[in-house]
């Protein structure tokens, strides 16, 4: 699809093109001057066949579209639409798809929609889902990903109309003259005059600002988006395996070395016991030394680089093993857990006060650290 204009009607569809002229109708009611000026579909083949036959003129069809645009006084030109506005799900295999059925489809069908909320949310165009007239599945992903990306100004509805008319295929919106349509499974006639066609918001939740730079990026499917808002979502919980030496973050298992395994367990333990955040000097040195000895003996080669740091506070008041080794552990931390920055980020040591009386300090609750084995 060719990205063109500021504000975008995306429909999600099956084999109902009526959705678009529905849709179209209820907004033109609400406010003709907001109008959309592009309109996109995702669909199957059969959908687009339909939709071409019904809505446009080309090839010889009804053109419900343009005459929707000439009963209302829409400008037809400013609304654009036509063949290339059309995309079909695609199957595993590039071939588009004639209906969507199996679990492959399914996925394939989530993939496409949710890519291209993703692509027409990173404009500054205003984005309107509507969710009318598709697989359940279909509009269960248009809502999700809105949900991952849309901004304060995007919409989410799905349009509502009144039975006979909502599964009469003649009926397309409600003309200026009412017309006569024909019931045949009932073998009765209804006037177009009783219909009624409205859209419905749908609220949903806003999840673009809470995963900020963490929001799911270009070339992540469906299912891979959903995983990593989880991650970012998801209440943050540590375990440490004193036996095992591991580290298990949100579920993840990792491997850290010696002085970092030594270092997690140290602020970890600290955390348990709500103690405040500490600055790295004497005191700081002598804790961590027992932490040494309790965890790896007091014959470690941990106490080497230790016993160096102390000499340094001894003598010049500070020293840089502490934060070189507090920034590798972080960064061992965001390497090996895999986790997105923002869910990362509760499991690092931060720093809690600025120079020159800086502390640090493991920022979780008690509740969500557990320390089990023995060293």
């Amino acid at each position: 699809m060719a990205d063109q204009g500021n504000n975008v009607l995306l429909c999600v569809t099956g084999l109902t093109p009526q959705v678009v002229t529905e849709t179209v109708y209820a907004l033109a009611r609400e406010d003709q001057a907001n109008l959309p000026d592009r309109i996109e579909v995702i669909t199957t083949t059969e959908g687009k066949r339909r939709l071409m036959l019904t809505l446009l003129k080309e090839g010889g069809g009804y053109g419900h579209l343009d005459q929707l645009c000439t009963d209302y006084g829409i400008d037809r030109s400013s609304l654009h639409f036509d063949e290339h506005c059309i995309e079909v799900v695609r199957g595993a295999n590039g071939e588009p798809l004639r209906d969507i059925v199996t679990e492959d489809d399914n996925a394939a069908a989530a993939d496409l929609i949710h890519e291209r909320i993703r692509t027409l949310t990173q404009e500054s165009r205003q984005l309107h889902v509507s969710l009318a007239g598709g697989r359940k599945t279909m509009g269960f992903y248009a809502g999700y990903s809105l949900s991952l990306y849309g901004r304060p100004g995007d919409r989410l509805s799905h349009v509502l109309v009144n039975p006979p008319f909502e599964s009469h295929p003649s009926f397309f919106y409600p003309p200026p003259q009412p017309i006569t349509l024909q019931l045949q499974a009932r073998n009765d006639l209804i006037s177009t005059a009783e219909a009624q066609v409205r859209l419905a918001d749908l609220p949903f939740v806003r999840l673009r600002e809470e995963l900020g730079s963490d929001l799911p990026y270009a070339g992540l499917s469906f299912s891979e988006a959903v995983t990593c808002a989880q991650q970012v979502m998801t209440p943050p919980q540590l375990t440490l395996n004193l036996a095992e030496r591991t580290a298990t973050l949100q579920g993840r298992e990792i491997k850290l070395s010696p002085t970092h395994f030594v270092w997690l367990v140290w602020f970890a333990e600290r955390a348990l016991r709500e103690e405040p955040p500490l600055r790295f000097d004497d005191d700081a040195a002598a804790e961590l030394a027992r932490y040494i000895d309790w965890l790896d003996g007091s014959t470690s080669s941990l106490h080497d680089n230790l016993h160096s740091a102390r000499a340094e506070l001894e003598a010049e008041g500070s020293s840089n093993y502490f934060e070189r080794t507090r920034s590798r552990l972080n960064r061992a931390l965001a390497e090996r857990s895999g986790l997105p920055a923002q869910a990362v980020v509760r499991y690092q040591v931060q720093t809690c006060s600025s120079r020159p009386n800086t502390t640090y300090a493991l920022l979780l609750t008690p509740g969500q650290i557990q320390i089990k084995g023995e060293p």
